[in-house]
């Protein structure tokens, strides 16, 4: 036996990511996987990839799906949306074992936009910005050379790219982060963490060789026009982007431990084994700003279901906010200011279920509804302009631009996340209902997208695994 081994028969949970409580060996096998069917898409139809993994070792949760684009035509300087990255051509993903779904969320993208909101602006300018597309940073900005006190009063906030205005009072995004027409070759590559693709893997990971069915990962990409990839003004709006065939790749991290038969004892002793985890589901439902002002009562459903969490988004079209703005399809809308830099009319937010509602009055206090969020998924890293678009000095740039986008007219007020932890218990048979009025000015709001978290179970039996709702 290893001198670093355990020598006793206790075999740690090697399934949990925890700290295991002895020192084993640890041998890391990586396979660059090919997708097995790959469908490029069209202009209104997803496109599609599934990944087929070996049922070998413990599938790594940080495992990374490889992702480049490539504009067709009239694309000098495309760019990722700041606050999603690459993660923004991911319609679909779901895990499968056998015929069984482990994971599956529809509008990926949409969630991965309230997650991304959790990142440290440095993490994101220092880090994310070269492996995953997202550069969602802010700096302060300046006054211009003209003025006496330029050097120490910052009047407005801008997006940080690492570079600084050009003589136009533009900012450009580095050149090799730069998607164009005439240098496919020079494109970047990105990659989407597969713990972010499937909440699964936040707090487990797969023991593959326990399993005796086929484990795939499916993933719904965007259709290949208007969704794909942010473009200055100047370029050629709906051109065709597509996934570059050759540089897509699921890069597959299996762990080994031990250096004999530790693994076997641990599959020997965990015949019947058991596991929990969150999934989400997405409830969208189309609506008009007149009907917002109203007040809506949505129907959640989640019947008898462990839900903990609920995060309400107000998105636009895909029509109306698409790839000639910066941050693409994936905002979420706050109602609209008066002169005064305050909503037309308050907010009103509530969840009812189980014959009463998470809160005895309805939430119309602003500070209030981004303290539930933070209660809820933690401390954004969103100025207040971002979140609600109050107040009338301090927010973005007018004058400097950000690849000849409006920084101040397409940033404020465009990530207007609600969310909620639930404290009620099991849902019972009449489901969760969204109670929401708030002031929108006419045409500023398409849809409620709704994610709700619950509890599930996973159960893997002489290498066979059930799924169902906690």
């Amino acid at each position: 036996m290893n001198d670093m081994e355990p020598s006793n028969d206790s075999i740690p949970d090697f399934i949990k990511l925890q700290q295991i409580p002895v020192n084993y060996i640890q041998q890391v096998e990586t396979d660059l996987l090919e997708p097995v069917v790959f469908n490029q898409g069209t202009a209104t139809g997803d496109g599609f990839a599934r990944f087929t993994l070996q049922n070998k070792g413990f599938l790594h949760s940080h495992s990374k799906v490889f992702v480049s684009l490539q504009p067709e035509a009239g694309v000098n300087a495309g760019f990722t949306a700041p606050h999603v990255g690459i993660g923004q051509v991911i319609q679909k993903a779901v895990l499968k074992i056998g015929n069984k779904v482990l994971n599956e969320l529809d509008s990926w993208a949409g969630l991965h936009a309230v997650k991304s909101s959790l990142i440290s602006e440095e993490v994101n300018k220092e880090r994310e910005a070269y492996t995953t597309g997202r550069w969602s940073s802010r700096k302060f900005q300046y006054n211009a050379d003209t003025s006496a006190d330029r050097d120490v009063n910052a009047s407005a906030i801008s997006l940080d790219t690492g570079i600084e205005q050009d003589d136009g009072n533009d900012i450009e995004v580095p050149n090799w982060s730069k998607h164009d027409t005439d240098a496919k070759a020079e494109c970047p590559v990105y990659q989407i963490d597969l713990s972010d693709l499937f909440p699964f893997l936040k707090v487990n990971q797969l023991p593959l060789y326990m399993i005796n069915e086929p484990i795939n990962i499916e993933l719904h990409f965007q259709p290949t026009q208007k969704l794909r990839l942010q473009i200055p003004s100047g370029d050629t709006t709906e051109t065709t982007i597509n996934i570059d065939r050759t540089e897509l790749k699921f890069c597959a991290d299996y762990i080994f431990y031990g250096a004999s038969d530790q693994m076997e004892r641990y599959a020997a002793a965990n015949q019947d084994l058991s596991f929990s985890f969150v999934d989400y589901r997405v409830i969208e439902r189309s609506v008009t700003s007149a009907q917002l002002n109203s007040g809506i009562i949505q129907n959640l459903g989640m019947a008898n279901r462990m839900v903990s969490r609920v995060i309400s988004l107000f998105p636009r079209s895909r029509d109306t906010y698409n790839e000639a703005t910066l941050l693409g399809q994936y905002v979420s809308v706050a109602p609209t200011l008066n002169a005064s830099g305050n909503y037309s009319e308050p907010t009103k937010y509530n969840i009812r279920y189980n014959d009463r509602f998470e809160f005895t009055s309805d939430i119309d206090n602003v500070a209030r509804l981004f303290s539930t969020f933070t209660e809820s998924e933690g401390v954004p890293h969103l100025c207040r302009k971002d979140f609600s678009d109050e107040g009338i000095a301090g927010g973005y740039s007018s004058e400097i631009t950000l690849s000849t986008r409006t920084q101040s007219t397409e940033l404020e007020g465009k990530q207007f996340y609600l969310g909620t932890r639930l404290t009620n218990g099991r849902v019972g048979q009449r489901g969760l209902e969204l109670h929401i009025e708030g002031g929108w000015s006419g045409g500023e709001v398409d849809l409620v997208r709704v994610y709700c978290e619950y509890m599930r179970v996973a159960r893997l039996t002489g290498g066979f695994i059930e799924i169902f709702n906690a």
